[in-house]
């Protein structure tokens, strides 16, 4: 799509005030709106949505593809996506950012499940910074929060939750990766999201 491929790789600039509670409010309100006007074909919305929202977009898909190129195509497809489904936003239910961001992480692991011919990886050591500079304040907050609390996890919960939500495994491959019954890895997936959830509560 010619709207989409034309579009430059996100910029570094960090708007002003984007750590500012107000705008990242403003900015919610000005993302829905304009996801709006895409749903009603409106191209030159979907370049103003685009603007804002790129590197945050960005920054989730590199939390799940390592590979910088590979992130960029994903990032161009997740725009694709967002493009086609923006009639879907409801302004009532969701925070724009939020859905982009599901959008983004699905596209991600599906570009992983693609390329798992390649090889299973040994090990998930790694906690992905999913915020980036001009990430709203709510989200990097929570963002920021989430990653102090896996650090502390006991590191074969931790590995699983990494290794299901950002790196696309199903049960049985997880299992299969960490040399563990299936059983014992929906189990250490369960007792990481308690213990995650109880660390941030």
């Amino acid at each position: 799509m010619t709207v989409v491929t034309q579009l430059k790789p996100p910029s570094h600039h960090k708007p002003d005030h984007a750590d500012d509670p107000a705008a990242g409010c403003e900015r919610r309100r000005r993302l829905a709106g304009l996801l709006e006007a895409c749903a009603e074909g409106d191209r030159q919305a979907f370049r103003a949505l685009y603007d804002l929202s790129a590197r945050f977009v960005f920054g989730v898909v590199r939390a799940v593809v390592s590979d910088y190129r590979m992130a960029e195509e994903v990032a161009q497809e997740v725009y694709v996506s967002i493009w086609k489904r923006a009639g879907s936003f409801d302004p009532q239910k969701g925070n724009p950012m939020a859905w982009m961001a599901a959008i983004a992480r699905n596209r991600a692991i599906d570009r992983l499940r693609a390329e798992r011919a390649r090889g299973f990886i040994v090990a998930c050591e790694e906690i992905p910074d999913i915020p980036g500079d001009d990430t709203p304040a709510d989200l990097t907050v929570d963002a920021l929060a989430v990653r102090r609390a896996l650090v502390d996890l006991r590191p074969e919960w931790r590995d699983a939750l990494l290794l299901f939500y950002f790196r696309g495994y199903t049960h049985s491959e997880l299992a299969g990766i960490m040399d563990i019954p299936v059983g014992t890895a929906k189990s250490w997936l369960r007792r990481g999201l308690s213990a995650l959830k109880e660390a941030l509560e």
